[in-house]
């Protein structure tokens, strides 16, 4: 028999709670969750009890879990749990929880009179209210609060049954590799690359073949005889900035934007997924439109949506476009006079009517 041990597949999921003294008011046993992020080939997410559990000893604390959704499914993890130090401009965690043995998570459904299935782990003592709301506390900072949790999941052993026969080959599995890695260090390491992008003096590296793979914009622009003679392009300033430009590359090379979002606050975030969205749309990057699309949607409050909506609308953003029209048609009795008091509420109404009469009506309907 051969057998080979996979390596372990790392991630770190990142929850950002904007608001969190609402949240707080929801009570005990009401939690919110993160976004979804593969890691080690299982779906994951960070859940987050604001004002406790529903045990009695969860009472004065806020309580963390990292949660498997994938389905029918068990795999070992090993996690730990991290705050920001909001401070310290975000560049620096705090280890809070650290699991000392691998946790075997599970969504199968258990056996008649078997053990019952462990969906998720963490800790119901994470911190308590006092320290965490305290005046002195790096980890909540304007009604904000980040919370990480890095998992390591544990990959089982391949075992592969070798033929018996002398003259027969070995049977010999090949050992998984992750094509995102080598494609994020074919592009570090530009071997090969046959194109050159200017961005506003800066310039990205880039292979036409994967450009051409990943963008039909890209495919015809490298396509054809003179397409093919192109080593150097030009973006106009105007157009792009060097950072959304060198995410653009990464999401087209490894189907991720999470290092170019490092370290950026909210709204450089909110305004780095405007512009990444503009991006994907002009490439036609489909997957890069719906993960944009996703995260702003997740980040809409009372003083973006009118602008986000104008966006939407520009772009023919239909996800983004009737998530911007559920949120102001939400059930918050505050939320529409909120809406309508934003500076971006009045841009809308002045400069897009076409765009304004449609909110209006889908607005009418849903209520």
């Amino acid at each position: 028999m051969t057998s080979w041990c996979a390596p372990p597949a790392r991630g770190v999921l990142s929850f950002e709670i904007t608001g969190y003294s609402q949240h707080r008011a929801l009570g005990a046993g009401t939690f919110i969750q993160s976004a979804a992020m593969d890691v080690g080939g299982y779906r994951w997410c960070i859940r987050c009890y604001p004002n406790g559990d529903s045990r009695k000893e969860s009472k004065g604390y806020v309580g963390v879990y990292l949660e498997l959704l994938s389905k029918k499914a068990e795999v070992r993890a090993l996690y730990e749990l991290w705050l920001v130090d909001q401070e310290k401009g975000g560049r620096c965690s705090s280890l809070i929880y650290s699991a000392r043995a691998p946790t075997l998570f599970s969504t199968r459904d258990a056996a008649a009179g078997g053990p019952k299935v462990c969906w998720g782990a963490g800790w119901n003592k994470l911190m308590e209210w006092n320290a965490l709301e305290a005046s002195s506390s790096p980890y909540l900072k304007d009604d904000r609060l980040v919370i990480e949790c890095h998992v390591t999941v544990i990959r089982e052993p391949w075992v592969v049954e070798s033929s018996s026969s002398s003259s027969a080959a070995a049977a010999v599995e090949a050992p998984r590799r992750s094509l995102s890695q080598d494609f994020s260090k074919l592009l570090e390491t530009k071997i090969g690359a046959d194109v050159t992008f200017k961005v506003q003096g800066q310039a990205f590296a880039a292979h036409t073949c994967v450009l051409a793979a990943r963008s039909p914009v890209f495919r015809a622009q490298f396509s054809g005889e003179h397409g093919a003679q192109q080593r150097s392009v030009t973006i106009q300033a105007e157009d792009m900035e060097p950072a959304v430009f060198e995410a653009l590359l990464r999401f087209v090379y490894t189907d991720s934007v999470s290092p170019s979002m490092a370290g950026l606050g909210a709204d450089e975030k909110t305004e780095m997924w405007e512009r990444l969205l503009v991006a994907a749309v002009r490439y036609d990057v489909e997957g890069l439109k719906l993960v944009c699309e996703r995260a702003l949607s997740e980040g809409l409050d009372a003083d973006t949506v009118a602008s986000v909506l104008v966006l939407a609308a520009q772009l023919n953003c239909d996800v983004l476009r009737d998530a911007c029209v559920e949120y102001i048609a939400g059930t918050h009795r505050h939320r529409l006079r909120d809406v309508v008091a934003s500076d971006g509420y009045g841009h809308l109404k002045a400069s897009y009517p076409a765009v304004f009469v449609d909110l209006f009506e889908k607005v009418a309907r849903i209520r």
